[in-house]
């Protein structure tokens, strides 16, 4: 991957986030690469020497690889920080580094560090439930403890003390721990079976250089398209409809109203959150359609 410096941040900071913090050690697949689309791990893999990003767009994530560095230096009576556990599945090692173990008796309380944005915390976060859960599994299985609890210790990047004050919803500290259900066993085990082999398929597909499996509509992080009522002489919708018809049905009780088409589209793909958008077939497909 190359890093460039568009925005000529200090020597210092282009040299941390040069460094490779992130290792999966001895292993076939971390717990983060299992969980990420095949086709985006696999076009990475590819493409890893020609993918491009800028040191400026690596706050949040040399903010995260800070966190654990320091995490990591902290010493609590029977609190294991920035473990990586190994667990062979089927002649696939499978490894995942935890952020913290609390351990009590025979039972683990697992907890994981996130930065994450005030909106974000107030949506469902099934990635957050995926990943804690298949830790879990790896503690049960490596270390013979029963798991008690999973939780996420969100750090949110743009609190407002002004928002919390006024809105009971939003977060009431820019710290927050939030409680993850914890699935069970055999159920785990079928999801994480479920994901090892939708990558042993892409991977075949890669090396056989076949058409590699399509994200679907969740991994490609999709925004429907929405129709807003608008009104002259006003910034704001006056409703927004997942319908055209729900949209002409209102905008027909006042002259003055009128219809913006919101067209929706893969946010992930668009932006290039996945980073190979620019060698996705499936993306080129639907741009070649849209145009």
């Amino acid at each position: 991957m190359k890093i460039t410096n568009k925005h000529n941040i200090p020597a210092t900071l282009m040299a941390l986030a040069e460094r490779d913090f992130y290792t999966k050690g001895k292993a076939n697949y971390s717990v983060t690469e299992i969980l990420s689309p095949p086709r985006i791990q696999r076009l990475r893999e590819k493409h890893f020497d020609e993918i491009e990003t800028d040191a400026a767009d690596m706050l949040w994530s040399l903010m995260g690889s800070a966190l654990h560095v320091v995490a990591e230096r902290s010493e609590v009576n029977d609190h294991i920080n920035e473990e990586r556990l190994y667990l062979n599945i089927d002649g696939v090692v499978l490894s995942g580094a935890i952020d913290l173990q609390k351990i009590e008796g025979d039972f683990v309380d697992i907890t994981d560090y996130k930065f994450t944005s005030a909106w974000a915390l107030r949506a469902d976060k099934p990635d957050w439930e995926q990943q804690q859960n298949v830790y879990a599994y790896l503690v049960e299985k490596v270390k013979g403890l029963k798991v008690r609890s999973l939780s996420i210790c969100a750090l949110i990047r743009d609190w407002s003390r002004r928002e919390a004050a006024v809105k009971p919803d939003y977060p009431q500290a820019p710290i927050q721990m939030v409680q993850i259900p914890l699935w069970k066993m055999n159920f785990t085990e079928k999801f994480i079976q479920m994901r090892l082999d939708a990558h042993r398929h892409a991977k075949v597909s890669a090396d056989w250089g076949d058409e590699l499996p399509e994200c679907d509509e969740d991994e490609r992080w999709i925004r429907e398209t929405k129709y807003a009522v608008m009104k002259e002489g006003r910034k704001t919708a006056v409703r927004l409809f997942d319908t055209q018809e729900e949209a002409d049905e209102l905008k027909s009780t006042d002259p003055k109203h009128y219809i913006q088409i919101r067209k929706g589209e893969a946010v992930r793909c668009t932006g290039n959150f996945c980073g190979v958008a620019q060698w996705c077939s499936q993306f080129k497909r639907e741009q070649n359609e849209d145009s």
